[in-house]
């Protein structure tokens, strides 16, 4: 038959081997967490003390286990001392209790935030992805005030600097959307940038920012300028682009009706726009470049047969 293995008990930083020894050492915090965690009982169970075994097995659920232990091992404690030690149990159990409340909250808090960096990431990657498809363009911005206006915030100036040289559909996207145009506008370095660029004041300018981002353009070699041009028209259908060159002799020429919104781009010098329902309204080129003005329809004035007018539906 098998030697039963003895071990001790550990109270109060003391090795216990006898009744004796539990009852002069006798640790409430000590002896309640051995008899929760199973080691007393089994230490009664190898040391043949069945009489404290059968006590202690049948302590009932609904019952102080600590005042149980107390009356089983007969220990002498007063009754402050009793009250002074459950009192701190309970306290330190609470604690624990607590602690571990705010762990898993800030678990699931680090989870939430996480997921959501996750999420805008993966909206940054689709619209790297998506870079010719402004109908994408415009969801992304939406979905970036709907779900991630507070990180955007943060991140905008780095979003303009990574997207701002081959992504020109989001940047407008972006400029075009009234809860975060002004984040762009208002930054002084960024409306500098797109006053310089983004203001399509030459043919130039909408052939380096907007047709080289697309990769049909750039398949066409440089002789081909039949093909060229058609893909440059398929572009501007495709983005809702619009180029208007030509005198208008002192009239006021409808270029879009008032349910039609747009954002304008660029208008030559000495020319003048407004919307389509305010009759009285005449904004000049210095009013109008760098502003990316949206505005209800759009009715032109124009003395200048060269330089097109140049904007984009919203």
């Amino acid at each position: 038959m098998a030697k039963t293995i003895k071990f001790n008990l550990l109270l109060d930083n003391k090795p216990i081997r006898t009744i004796e020894e539990l009852q002069e050492n006798f640790c409430i915090d000590d002896v309640l967490e051995l008899y929760e965690n199973g080691i007393l009982q089994r230490w009664l169970k190898v040391r043949n003390f069945d009489i404290y075994l059968k006590k202690v097995s049948a302590i009932p659920k609904n019952r102080s286990a600590v005042m149980e232990l107390i009356k089983i091992f007969d220990i002498e404690k007063s009754e402050n001392e009793v009250k002074e030690a459950v009192y701190s149990l309970n306290f330190w159990e609470e604690k624990k209790l607590e602690i571990e409340k705010w762990n898993k909250k800030d678990s699931k808090i680090k989870q939430v935030i996480e997921e959501y960096h996750e999420g805008y990431d993966v909206l940054k990657a689709n619209i790297i992805e998506n870079k010719e498809d402004m109908p994408y363009m415009k969801s992304a911005a939406k979905e970036i005030v709907d779900r991630y206006l507070g990180i955007f915030k943060i991140d905008y100036k780095y979003f303009f600097h990574d997207y701002k040289e081959n992504y020109s559909l989001i940047i407008y996207a972006i400029l075009m959307n009234n809860n975060l145009r002004k984040l762009f506008l208002e930054d002084n370095d960024i409306n500098e940038y797109l006053y310089n660029f983004y203001t399509l004041t030459h043919y130039s300018k909408i052939e380096k920012l907007i047709y080289s981002s697309f990769e049909t353009y750039n398949k066409i070699g440089a002789e081909q300028n039949d093909i060229r041009e058609e893909i440059k028209f398929n572009i501007e259908e495709k983005i809702r682009l619009h180029k208007f060159v030509g005198k208008t002799d002192g009239y006021w020429k409808d270029l879009e009706v008032a349910k039609t919104k747009v954002m304008v781009l660029s208008i030559p010098d000495g020319t003048f726009i407004r919307n389509a329902d305010k009759p009285k309204e005449e904004l000049s080129a210095d009013q109008v470049n760098g502003g990316f003005l949206i505005m209800d329809g759009l009715v032109y004035k124009s003395n200048n047969s060269s330089t097109p007018i140049i904007y984009m539906e919203v």
